[in-house]
């Protein structure tokens, strides 16, 4: 009689609801590291240890001529430090790049790049607010000064970097916007908050690289976004909302008739290094969506309810591993189909978290192995921390930068 038990249909929605997905990221990564950059740079670091020189079939290109490639770092001045390590690492390119640091006016550090400040007297049309006032100033400084269609803007937060062959396959790339794949750099910092960002590198590996080979920008994260500056200047970031530009922005970046691309390098970012600071900033990600539903569904609709399933759903892998509880305790007897559903998406979230530990470091795979199931259950309280504790909209939340 289990059949009329609420519990046995939490657990059947539950175990259904992550199928989908689970066999979707399954194939997207197995595709990834047989036949896509995976394999490429396999190959490429075994040449490098014969000392063989190759030129990959991607940079084969020539530079497109006049073209300048400028790294835009957009910061509130709460780490300085951590700005001009970034800077230095850029600067230290042979191949050249032009980096900016976007600050306010009260930021009185003198970084070791250009600087972009935003005055305090400046005001969006549509009231946006924090970082997105300070990039759709930046838009309008560009034009001011004649930057236009020669030039690509890489944007990047103060804690985040792209890879030098990042910077070269920009000075080739044909379409108009466009994004990498996420590695992560400082890892270990903060334990939990480091395995719980190695789903960020699988989910990019996966649904990033995917969508945006298909010039549909479904998965896209704020690091590492790449726009012409002239079409940036025409979209501008003046959207009205608490966050989520760089959804909108990719999105409209395609809806004005303009191409999107996958760049098939590596974008670094730094984990969380703190508790407090992982939930907050998982807080701004997950309620940014959701005030901006309106905005976002009246450009694609299917991408917001993508969405909104991916962050519903991603902590609930390991939940079919718990179908031994009920059956033990309250002697449920589980459809032999619902119990091989369910061992199959087992089987596809521990794929999924070894992907991205594997990818941060080998060292890394059997400590994701051990705790697993905690982090799923770390990062999974972020949603229903975000739903209960809302942030303020006046506060853009800030966490600490290593």
């Amino acid at each position: 009689m289990h059949f009329f038990n609420p519990l046995f249909y939490l657990v059947v929605f539950l175990v259904l609801l992550y199928f989908p997905v689970a066999i979707f990221q399954l194939i997207l990564i197995i595709k990834g590291w047989t036949k896509g950059e995976d394999r490429l740079f396999t190959r490429l670091k075994w040449q490098e240890q014969k000392h063989v020189v190759t030129t990959p079939i991607l940079m084969q290109r020539e530079y497109i001529s006049r073209r300048r490639v400028m790294a835009v770092i957009c910061t509130n001045g709460k780490n300085p430090k951590v700005v001009d390590k970034i800077t230095t690492i850029l600067k230290s390119y042979s191949t050249p790049l032009e980096v900016y640091v976007l600050k306010e006016e009260y930021d009185t550090h003198h970084y070791l790049a250009e600087e972009i400040t935003v005055p305090s007297s400046y005001t969006c049309p549509n009231g946006s607010r924090h970082k997105l006032r300070a990039l759709d100033y930046e838009s309008k400084w560009l034009r001011e000064k004649g930057i236009s269609s020669e030039t690509y803007l890489i944007h990047l937060d103060d804690d985040s970097v792209v890879s030098e062959e990042y910077v070269q396959y920009v000075y080739r790339m044909t379409e108009e916007g466009g994004q990498g794949h996420l590695r992560l750099r400082e890892p270990g910092v903060h334990l939990f908050s480091t395995l719980a960002d190695m789903t960020r590198v699988s989910d990019c590996a996966a649904f990033c690289t995917y969508f945006n080979k298909k010039g549909r920008p479904m998965a896209v994260h704020g690091e590492g976004l790449v726009i012409r500056a002239d079409v940036e200047e025409q979209i501008g970031w003046d959207f009205g909302t608490y966050g989520a530009d760089d959804i909108i922005m990719s999105q409209l970046i395609v809806k004005n008739g303009y191409r999107f691309g996958y760049i098939p390098f590596p974008i670094f970012i730094a984990p969380p290094t703190t508790v407090r600071d992982f939930y907050k900033q998982r807080r701004r990600w997950i309620v940014s969506m959701l005030w901006a539903s309106t905005y976002i569904k009246k450009i694609n609709r299917k991408m917001f309810y993508w969405l909104i399933y991916r962050y519903a759903v991603g902590w609930t892998g390991f939940f079919g591993v718990f179908l031994l509880i009920p059956s033990i305790l309250f002697h449920f007897h589980f459809p032999l189909f619902l119990s091989v559903i369910s061992g199959i998406n087992t089987f596809c979230y521990f794929v999924f978290y070894q992907y991205g530990a594997i990818k941060t470091g080998k060292k890394w795979s059997p400590i994701m192995l051990a705790l697993q199931f905690f982090i799923a259950i770390y990062e999974g309280g972020t949603l229903f921390y975000s739903l209960i504790y809302p942030p303020d909209k006046n506060v853009f939340d800030v966490i600490t930068k290593v």
